[in-house]
């Protein structure tokens, strides 16, 4: 019934190369890049992207969905129907062809109406009802239907039991109701709104900081030449990826053959030539950037090494630098570092273009 997004295979991958693999492994380390790629022109490479913005009302909707809302009184309606906003407490059946459907029915379930939870025309459909009515609404499921494409486009009978209906009421956003959240650095409205701000600010320019450094190592790959990479190196890749596509399976408490079908409609054979073909090219890719490293003297020293580690072990909470060590790699985190400069270097070196939103 709900709706479902799917998640970004390729934001997976991209995130798989932090992750520890168990194993044998290779790292950049123990070879010399230069014997697995010859670099062409990587100076002044063209890249564009639009500047990071924060859309209009952004800022507004998350406060009221995620400070507002879990911060609601809620108070039981009576003597009048259901109307826009009002919370329903109610059972409901789902058949198509007259049969009940799995996954179709619950009983005691809230819904909010306006909430867009359920499909098109659901919601809509309790509005004028009362409590103890029994509702009928004939829908169809919409085309795509994500959370289960069996049913994109499929007609289905809905039976709706109306048991309660109840209003909340947000409460007002005060100075004095920020300080009653206790939340570190926000004192006042201004401040908390300041800071959700930062929050999705931060997220826009991370996503254009990745859209340049895509588009520049796509374009710099494109002028190597590469020779098959060494087969540990491959390994690890390909282990990280499958690494991260679990972990990401584990919160849908799905196994991985049952993720990957459900979110990419890939079957095992699928994904796993999927994961060789996306580890070779992130082998290749981190191939390449020590090469670069290595002609521009851009390799971290262990000093940026020891304050990456410092970092982490104070942002993480970590008891002592000994238990980071204890749990994490620190080849990769040399391998990301050096990744860091290279971007850096490539940046300061290349030709980008930032787009002004009003441009778009």
């Amino acid at each position: 019934m709900r709706k479902k997004r799917a998640g970004a295979l390729a934001a997976v991958v991209a995130a798989a190369t932090l992750l520890t693999a168990c194993g044998n492994k290779e790292y950049l380390k123990d070879i010399k890049a230069e014997k697995y790629v010859t670099l062409g022109n990587y100076i002044g490479i063209e890249a564009s992207a639009a500047e990071p913005v924060v859309e209009d009302g952004v800022v507004d909707m998350y406060i009221q969905l995620y400070i507002l809302s879990p911060n609601a009184t809620s108070e039981e309606v009576t003597g009048r129907a259901v109307e826009d906003g009002d919370t329903v407490n109610m059972d409901f059946t789902g058949y198509i062809d007259g049969e009940v459907f799995e996954g179709g029915s619950a009983t005691g379930t809230d819904l909010t109406i306006g909430s867009h939870q359920f499909i098109e025309g659901f919601e809509e459909g309790l509005i004028g009802a009362n409590i103890g009515d029994d509702v009928t609404l004939n829908l169809t499921f919409p085309d795509p239907y994500l959370y289960n494409p069996d049913l994109s486009g499929v007609p289905v009978v809905f039976e709706v039991k109306v048991n309660g209906i109840s209003k909340q009421t947000l409460p007002e956003l005060t100075d004095e109701f920020v300080q009653s959240l206790d939340m570190e650095g926000c004192s006042n409205e201004k401040e908390l709104r300041d800071a959700v701000y930062d929050f999705f600010y931060q997220n826009a320019v991370q996503s254009y900081d990745s859209s340049i450094e895509s588009t520049l190592t796509t374009a710099i790959m494109a002028n190597c030449t590469f020779k098959e990479p060494p087969a540990k190196m491959l390994e690890r890749f390909k282990k990280n990826i499958e690494d991260a596509m679990s972990a990401q399976a584990a919160v849908q408490e799905m196994l991985l053959a049952e993720y990957m079908e459900s979110y990419y409609d890939m079957d095992e054979e699928a994904y796993r030539a999927k994961f060789e073909e996306d580890a070779l090219e992130l082998t290749q890719q981190y191939i390449m950037y020590q090469a670069i490293a290595d002609a521009e003297g851009l390799n971290p020293t262990e000093e940026e090494i020891q304050a990456e580690i410092d970092y982490m072990v104070e942002a993480y909470h970590y008891e002592s630098e000994e238990e980071y060590r204890r749990n994490s790699d620190v080849e990769l985190l040399r391998e990301q570092i050096m990744k860091d400069k290279v971007m850096a270097f490539l940046k300061e070196n290349g030709k980008i273009e930032t787009i002004s939103a009003e441009n778009e």
